[in-house]
């Protein structure tokens, strides 16, 4: 078997270009392809550049859509209601990090759901956001499944929805401390 290898950055820019002529805007095409590639980087093979191909066939069925921005619902002081509208998960993921962001710094709490979205991806990368900006942050994902399910533990059949969860905690000077995980490991 041969193996090629492929700058970080000549790939992220060949994955934009695909999902740039699926419909995608600049801004979205390097979104996604940024996300996916750092998902490979930092060992989520699973949540990288292997998704490229599911994504184009959701949004072929209408799963997701192009060039979509998170909408609020509610907004209520700390608590924030958003609805992807269905776009892609790495965008609107973006826009929910940057507004939950916001509201914490001025109430020094945010709790933002988030409904309507397509696959977030690497779910840790949310929790780096916000330990980026020095704060704590956790981060509970309620999955569809689309058909993705894990066997429950000690069971055969797959029944359940992966249900990541992660946290993230600033460390001053040093790296943050990052928990990103699956139920359906445990």
């Amino acid at each position: 078997m041969t193996t090629t290898r492929v700058a970080p950055a000549k790939l992220a820019q060949t994955v934009a270009g695909i999902f740039a002529q699926a419909g995608s805007d600049a801004a979205e095409s390097k979104a996604v392809a940024n996300h996916l590639v750092e998902a490979n980087l930092m060992g989520h093979d699973s949540h990288g550049v292997i998704r490229v191909a599911k994504y184009i066939d959701w949004l072929k069925q209408g799963m997701v859509v192009t060039n979509r921005h998170a909408k609020t619902l509610r907004d209520d002081g700390v608590l924030l209601m958003l609805d992807g509208q269905f776009g892609y998960g790495q965008v609107i993921g973006i826009d929910a990090m940057k507004a939950g962001i916001a509201k914490a710094k001025k109430h020094g709490l945010a709790l933002v759901a988030l409904r309507n979205t397509g696959h977030l991806g690497r779910i840790g990368a949310w929790a780096e956001m916000a330990a980026a900006e020095g704060l704590v942050s956790m981060h509970f994902v309620n999955t569809s499944g689309f058909g993705m399910l894990v066997a429950p533990h000690g069971g055969s059949d797959r029944r359940l929805s992966a249900n990541p969860i992660a946290a993230g905690v600033p460390v001053k000077g040093a790296q943050p401390i990052i928990l990103d995980m699956s139920t359906c490991i445990i």
